[in-house]
């Protein structure tokens, strides 16, 4: 090649060079830019367990001692309830003598003396009748036993008189005592929580018995209705005076016993005590519910 051609060609080659440099005329293909990735969704994670619904918890009433005192007994009343009536003549002491109108005596004389000494007496029944004022049927014992609770007396006496023994037979119930007197107080053995307060009044009976020299058995005797009864409770039965079954009639003989026991009521107005109500507070337990969806 000539040197002139040569020097021609180069100078055509490189303006070609310098052409193809400038931005838009190169032949090349412009190279892409890279594309972002795709923003990737987020992984899918098990929720988490949700805490269990708290709920109220669990009350379950139980029996517990409060301070809480049983309904309040008037000092001032005494029951008296003369035993039998009407058709029902108890037992037959003699021909002529009928455990009725012994029991209806001694109350008589009763009532005197502690109506005297200020005493309300209450009477279950105050005539050979054992009806109720306005009444067709004669009182039955859970009558009678309805009678003294309404009442809250003091002191229940319930008057029975016997041909057996001699002078006066106290009993009190064979039910065994309890710490206090429950919300809901079983009919036949309501009696329970007063047995205490019953046995302390027998005492006091029995003492003022023995001070006026009238001969006296202490027992105990589930006589109906004294198990029912709400109120220090006792059964005084009348025995004769000696041997002789006459005497449950003699007036003076009636008296005696009924003085006794009155100046004993006397003095027991002021030491009867009320056993304690049971109540029943709320106690929570501690097993948790079961959580939703879970199987038993």
């Amino acid at each position: 090649m000539m040197p002139a051609t040569r020097t021609l060609a180069n100078a055509t080659l490189a303006c070609t060079l310098a052409l193809a440099a400038l931005p838009g005329l190169s032949q090349t293909a412009p190279v892409p830019a890279p594309k972002a990735p795709a923003p990737k969704a987020p992984a899918q994670t098990a929720p988490a367990p949700k805490a269990p619904t708290q709920t109220a918890p669990i009350v379950a009433p139980v029996p517990s001692l409060a301070a809480t005192p049983a309904t309040p007994f008037n000092r001032g009343i005494v029951l008296l309830d003369p035993a039998h009536g009407g058709l029902d003549s108890g037992s037959r002491i003699s021909d002529s003598i009928l455990e009725k109108d012994v029991t209806l005596n001694l109350a008589f004389k009763l009532r005197s003396l502690l109506s005297a000494r200020g005493f309300t007496v209450i009477m279950t029944r105050d005539s050979d009748a054992a009806t109720p004022p306005g009444a067709t049927n004669p009182l039955t014992l859970d009558d009678r036993a309805g009678t003294a609770n309404r009442a809250h007396p003091v002191a229940c006496l319930l008057l029975h008189a016997t041909a057996a023994g001699s002078g006066v037979h106290l009993y009190s119930s064979e039910l065994d005592p309890t710490p206090g007197e429950p919300l809901a107080n079983p009919w036949l053995t309501a009696q329970a929580p007063w047995v205490t307060q019953s046995e302390r009044l027998q005492k006091q009976l029995g003492l003022a018995l023995t001070r006026a020299s009238i001969p006296l058995v202490n027992s105990r005797a589930s006589v109906r209705p004294v198990d029912s009864l709400t109120c220090p409770a006792l059964v005084v039965e009348l025995a004769p005076q000696g041997g002789d079954t006459g005497t449950l009639n003699d007036s003076g003989y009636q008296q005696r016993v009924a003085e006794a026991i009155a100046a004993a009521l006397v003095f027991w107005k002021g030491q009867a005590q009320q056993p304690a109500r049971l109540d029943q507070p709320p106690v929570v337990t501690t097993t948790p519910p079961p959580a939703p969806g879970a199987k038993p």
